[in-house]
């Protein structure tokens, strides 16, 4: 397959949960709508973005932070929400060179630009579809799951890249360059395993914004693959950390059986319109679990790499046509088998990290899977019934925005510590603090110096209370 000299176009898809502006005094392009309130006060705006793993799409979305003292809550703030396809013939070719590198050596190279080109037109394309210039963002903190680690550069975890790299020029540098904007990657937080017995354990950064003085609540994220982070109240008990785990296939699956029943001309069933003119099969569903313990075996985040061929979805849609089912059965029973995993994993890490004396008072359900009607229904029929299901939107975050804002949250933090760290000697004890690899945008100096002012040239400390505002 030769190699790809220029990106395709990237189509925009408006989210239809896209929140109202905050706090802007004008949205006219090429202005500057966020003025500082004190100049030693943190007053920045960051772009999270996001690809699944199987990268079909980069979910872009604008938040502003401002904080008056390290002291005092961190406020934040979305100001846009927008997704970006990525055209079928970009992604096939990066999956291509993913699945191939470990044996190919040019293909990390050409990983690296094609993803970075990728996401740096994603974010030209989010600017100019928004009203906003490359000088209204401080920081891009992106991520993209599909990347595993051996194809990822081996940076010091302290090191801010230049613009020109002598050997590799990484994605992060790559958009970086593109954008004229300072670029964070290589976020893996929210995967960082919290204990040696549960490896899929990963920090709960989720519980930052939504955990609750008083009530128990559990956060489910059905992307391409599902999450669910358990999140006990704030109420000064010492309880056992608690994980947030990757339990199974989510949408990715879905998304696979709807490019196969239609021959790519549909992509997804977000809204389950299509899985519920069918009827699922059961038997088939319970083979299939019994067959894969999701809570013993998670798929891992290079599955996109692996969806050439016989796998898991496949096997099943081949099931399905040996029965005779039709294609819109075919999508209803992987649909139900995403949903029935969802509540199996739900209730074995409910069991096992929630009280006995404490009962589940809410469910935040987010994603791209939160759409699918047939999944949320068949959660709300047999879950039980005083657990309350909420939309992320109820806290002023698109349910679609929810991995984004991590995103973001994690790459301001890492640029905190870079501002510090930058020029003093690496510490061993970073090792387990929250960095990124960081590329150098036109206005890092500047950007530099307000950090250094806030925090007072001190290392600070990992942020404690976010506050949401909305209008």
């Amino acid at each position: 397959m030769g190699t790809v000299t220029t990106l395709p176009i990237l189509t925009r898809k408006d989210s239809a949960t896209a929140q109202p502006l905050v706090e802007m005094a004008t949205s006219a392009k090429g202005s500057r709508p966020l003025v500082k309130h004190n100049e030693n006060s943190l007053d920045m705006t960051v772009l999270g973005m996001c690809s699944g793993a199987a990268l079909d799409g980069v979910s872009c979305a604008l938040f502003r932070y401002r904080q008056r003292s390290p002291n005092e809550p961190l406020r934040m703030s979305m100001l846009k929400h927008e997704e970006t396809t990525v055209p079928l013939r970009l992604r096939t070719q990066i999956l291509n060179l993913l699945r191939d590198h470990p044996k190919n050596p040019n293909a990390m190279v050409r990983v690296h630009s094609m993803l970075g080109y990728m996401y740096s037109t994603a974010v030209k394309c989010f600017l100019g579809n928004n009203g906003f210039s490359e000088d209204d963002v401080h920081l891009i903190a992106a991520r993209a799951d599909s990347i595993p680690p051996s194809v990822a550069p081996r940076l010091h975890p302290t090191l801010v890249i230049d613009e020109v790299s002598p050997v590799l020029k990484s994605w992060t540098a790559v958009i970086a360059a593109e954008t004229n904007i300072t670029t964070a990657s290589n976020l893996p937080i929210t995967r960082r395993p919290v204990n040696e017995i549960d490896p899929t354990a990963g920090f709960p950064i989720d519980s930052l914004f939504l955990q609750h003085a008083t009530k128990f609540r559990v956060c489910v994220t059905i992307m391409d693959l599902l999450t669910i982070t358990i999140i006990p109240p704030a109420d000064g008990r010492p309880r056992v950390a608690p994980p947030s785990s990757v339990c199974g296939p989510g949408t990715i699956f879905i998304d696979y059986t709807m490019r196969y029943a239609t021959s790519n001309r549909i992509q997804n069933d977000y809204h389950g319109t299509y899985s519920s003119k069918g009827i699922a099969n059961h038997a088939v569903v319970d083979r299939v679990l019994q067959a894969n313990d999701y809570s013993l075996r998670v798929p891992p985040l290079r599955i996109a790499t692996e969806m050439f061929g016989h796998h898991e979805a496949q096997g099943v849609i081949e099931e399905c046509l040996f029965l005779g089912m039709t294609d819109h059965d075919t999508v209803a029973t992987i649909t139900r088998i995403t949903a029935e995993n969802l509540v199996r994993q739900y209730r074995r890490l409910v069991a096992a990290y929630c009280p006995p004396d404490q009962k589940v008072d809410e469910i935040f359900i987010c994603g791209t899977g939160a759409r699918n009607t047939d999944i949320v229904d068949y959660l709300e029929e047999v879950l039980p019934a005083e657990a309350i299901t909420r939309p992320l939107d109820d806290i002023g975050i698109p349910g679609d925005a929810k991995e984004t804002m991590c995103c973001a949250h994690l790459g301001l933090e890492a640029l905190l510590k870079h501002a510090v760290k930058e020029d003093g000697p690496f510490e061993q004890s970073l090792q387990n603090s929250i960095i990124g690899a960081v590329a150098k945008g036109r206005h890092w100096e500047t950007t530099k110096a307000q950090l250094m002012r806030f925090s007072d040239g001190e290392e600070l400390p990992a942020v404690q209370r976010v506050v949401i505002e909305r209008k």
